[in-house]
């Protein structure tokens, strides 16, 4: 397959045929299977997961809504390099409707929920210690999701979700060494402790401190759109 420097076995059937094909490519990108610039032809990819063309062109579609694919000049789809700007508008919008998600549901974060955000965190630490970073991203979304399905606002709770998975591949350079693991999993302590008190402010400060410190540690590492590739 041209381009392709992973082999890709068929796929098992359980979602959705598109929903299985975005899914399969998503997980390749992410973990660096597929690099950035790699280019993906439709009718390779159907070849090697077993499926017609269709399927593979709506994940594809799918995947370049979610910024992790781009079509070129040429209207050839490439796996999208990480960047600068791309990081910082990420964090930007992820700054603000999760710090809504915090303030908003602060105040309505019962008992049940504080006990598992406190288990939540604990695994948080032995998976930082570990640095098993799949683990530690799933682990860190339901930390922080724990509180905000509390605020019953589901519309906004599924746009922070996809949000916070649209930054998985910046996600994962933030934790790039155990020092920054600890560093980040510290940082929920703040958020538990805001909930505990009720506080929405406490809560979207608490938020608003942990992504600036992962912009603040990420972003000048970053290629510029405008540097060449």
């Amino acid at each position: 397959m041209e381009g392709l420097i992973t082999p890709i076995a068929p796929l098992e059937e359980r979602e959705s045929i598109e929903q299985r094909v975005a899914r399969t490519l998503r997980d390749l990108i992410v973990d660096g299977r597929l690099p950035a610039g790699t280019p993906l032809v439709q009718r390779d990819l159907a070849k090697q997961l077993g499926v017609s063309p269709t399927p593979v062109r709506a994940g594809l579609s799918q995947l370049e809504r979610e910024g992790l694919i781009a079509v070129n000049a040429t209207g050839r789809a490439i796996v999208s390099r990480l960047t600068r700007e791309d990081f910082e508008e990420i964090y930007a919008a992820r700054l603000g409707l999760e710090g809504l998600a915090a303030r908003v549901s602060a105040a309505h974060v019962g008992k049940a929920e504080i006990a598992q955000m406190k288990k939540l965190l604990q695994e948080l630490r032995q998976l930082a210690e570990e640095q098993d970073v799949d683990e530690y991203l799933r682990h860190r979304w339901e930390f922080h999701a724990t509180a905000y399905r509390c605020s019953g606002r589901r519309r906004l709770v599924d746009e922070v979700e996809r949000l916070f998975w649209r930054s998985d591949r910046y996600n994962r350079l933030v934790l790039s060494t155990l020092e920054r693991f600890r560093e980040s999993v510290g940082r929920y302590r703040a958020f538990l402790a805001a909930c505990e008190a009720g506080d929405g402010a406490l809560a979207e400060q608490a938020v608003h401190e942990s992504m600036r410190w992962a912009v603040d540690r990420t972003a000048a590492s970053l290629p510029s759109e405008a540097d060449p590739l």
